[in-house]
């Protein structure tokens, strides 16, 4: 199993996940990907609203369909209170509805459950270095979502959102949509992390976007990038 670099500095896990298979499978990984992090083991939402209200991870693996709770309150609760966690959903619903109503209560990944101990573990890394980790059929489903409801933004609201991009900010979206990381957009661009940063907030402002999955979901609707 892939162990990630100790450079991304995960020092704690937390798994909220009521299944008590998947819930093994995932902490086999979580020590596996990341040896020297703390690894929290929830079966509950209140247990696992417990220990997020005790202090601060540095990645969140929450379950939507708990015995005692909705996953979504858990996931709005870390995303307000805990910015920097790095929060993915590992459910068993593959639904649109489902699926943004994680992203914007502040997931930054979807995987659905199924996937190999190896497989997780190749997501949890790519996670981790800033790339969205998506299972293949949650990708398909963002981007046929807004490849197909036309309603959603016309051809002339898409040419006012391009206008209103800087050339600068649609060279950065290019390259977040491509996966690349905040560090390397700075190396490929020549501009500084903070400057990167920058960008990425007010892209995210100017598309009404609140993670890396929903912008890329966006370059695509907007012909900058073809996955």
């Amino acid at each position: 199993m892939n162990k990630v670099s100790e450079s991304h500095e995960v020092d704690s896990v937390i798994i909220v996940e009521d299944h008590r298979d998947a819930a093994n499978i995932l902490l086999e990984v979580a020590q596996g990907t990341f040896p020297s992090a703390e690894v929290q083991l929830s079966h509950t939402f209140a247990e696992g609203l417990e220990y997020l209200q005790s202090r601060s991870y540095s990645i969140a693996l929450l379950d939507l369909g708990l015995p005692d709770g909705d996953g979504l309150d858990l996931i709005k609760y870390a995303a307000k209170n805990h910015r920097s966690t790095l929060i993915i959903v590992t459910t068993i619903f593959d639904d649109e509805e489902h699926l943004f109503d994680a992203l914007r209560s502040g997931a930054s990944g979807y995987l659905l459950k199924g996937h190999s101990p190896e497989e997780l573990a190749n997501y949890l890394g790519e996670a981790v270095a800033g790339r969205p980790a998506l299972s293949p059929r949650i990708a398909q489903s963002m981007l046929g979502f807004f490849r197909n409801d036309k309603e959603k933004v016309t051809e002339i609201e898409e040419q006012e959102l391009l206008v209103d991009l800087t050339q600068r900010e649609l060279d950065v979206l290019s390259l977040i949509a491509k996966g690349f990381g905040v560090k390397e957009v700075s190396e490929l661009l020549d501009i500084s992390s903070n400057t990167v940063s920058h960008h990425i907030k007010n892209l995210y402002s100017k598309l009404n976007v609140h993670n890396r999955a929903e912008a890329t979901a966006a370059a695509v609707q907007l012909n900058i990038f073809n996955p």
